[in-house]
């Protein structure tokens, strides 16, 4: 059995809302005692308060979590809200942990996330959620790291954490239990027998012909094809910025399967550099996008339908979280609920569901050795026993 009871609370006081989302996980464990929690906060809900609250009420219990875009609860989508996940289970081990310093040495901060959380039990590790803070260092450097402190063939899922808004993307923060950090990675680690499907979806197809990268750095792509990277996407687009943010570019890496998705940020004329949420590798090949919104939603939707499809036959799936990234936001406005209308339509009504938007998502890629950061991208993940 695995129970993940679900919270929301929506008032605008810090401490009116968390004290919402723990009524709501009371009402949902029915006397169970939770392991531990995941915790969502709109940024300017956020105050180390209502982590005192959440021990108050479940002493000894583990939470850990991060600043979000907006929140996906069992109630739907909302913003400006805080959304509590407590885990229950009698065959399966849920632990945390929290790293800080990815900026002055990723590996250390990756190493304590993981011992902390690898201390608390003694079964074979699986699923591996990752909350990380996504610009102290190039995120992907981070799943690298944690690939390489986690025990071989976990699982890794989750997203890197939101500030304010586009223009302030930090500070952002990550927490566990009483500890708040601004440059830390925070994981929730399942142990043992859990059975799980997951499915990435985006919504966006490619346009035009493709490059090669052939000069890349952190957060620019400065050469495609041996010319300046501004020049490929002037091809197609006359800026670049927020406008472009329904334009990503897809590429595939050298020696890997599949495609995923780097957002547009912005450009520099003067040197022909495009800037970008992450970094591509030179030798990938690289191509225009686009999408409706109708066409993202139906990413959304088939994405819940593989995650359901492929839940191991047996027994129905306990609990699902949701990563989606906060351009899906953006893009789709007032549509946006409609990705966890889809949720719940897909997974039928008593399904826990648990979720954020994040500056960016952590997924699996065919043909990578380790998950890898994206962007624009909808992730779900079905747990159970």
């Amino acid at each position: 059995m695995l129970r993940m009871a679900v919270g929301r609370g929506d008032e605008l006081d810090p401490e009116e809302a968390i004290a919402s989302a723990i009524d709501g996980c009371r009402s949902s464990l029915a006397g169970q005692t939770p392991q531990a929690g995941m915790l969502f906060s709109a940024f300017d809900s956020f105050d180390p308060i209502i982590l005192d609250r959440v021990r108050e009420a479940f002493p000894g219990v583990s939470v850990m979590g991060t600043t979000s875009a907006a929140e996906i609860s069992s109630d739907g989508f909302a913003e400006d809200s805080i959304t509590l996940a407590l885990f229950a289970s009698d065959e399966i081990d849920i632990s945390t942990g929290l790293g800080v310093g990815l900026g002055q040495d990723v590996d250390a901060a990756c190493r304590e996330a993981v011992g902390q959380a690898l201390a608390v039990t003694t079964r074979k590790p699986r699923i591996c959620i990752v909350l990380t803070e996504g610009f102290a260092i190039d995120p992907q450097h981070t799943l690298d790291a944690m690939a390489r402190a986690l025990p071989d063939g976990v699982v890794m899922v989750g997203g890197t954490s939101a500030g304010h808004d586009f223009s302030h993307v930090v500070p952002s923060y990550q927490f566990r239990d009483d500890r708040v950090a601004q440059d830390g990675v925070a994981i929730l680690l399942l142990s043992g027998p859990v059975r799980h499907s997951m499915a990435v979806g985006t919504g966006w197809r490619p346009i035009g012909s493709p490059g090669v990268v052939t000069g890349s750095r952190y957060g620019a792509l400065e050469e495609i094809d041996g010319r300046p990277a501004l020049a490929f996407i002037a091809r197609y687009l006359d800026t670049t910025g927020p406008a472009t943010f329904g334009n990503p570019l897809a590429f595939v890496e050298a020696g890997v399967e599949e495609a995923y998705l780097r957002a547009i940020q912005g450009s520099d004329p003067a040197t022909g550099a495009v800037f970008m949420g992450g970094s591509i590798p030179v030798g990938a090949s690289v191509q225009l996008t686009t999408a409706a919104s109708d066409d993202i939603l139906t990413g959304t939707e088939n994405a819940l339908h593989r995650a359901a499809d492929g839940f191991p036959a047996g027994s129905p799936p306990e609990a699902a979280l949701i990563f989606s990234c906060a351009v899906r936001q953006f893009v789709l406005g007032s549509r946006t609920r409609v990705e966890a209308d889809l949720a719940r339509s897909v997974l039928g009504p008593t399904v826990p569901i648990a979720g954020l938007y994040c500056y960016g998502e952590i997924g699996p890629v065919r043909g990578a050795a380790t998950s890898r950061f994206l962007n624009e991208t909808f992730i779900a993940l079905l747990l159970g026993t």
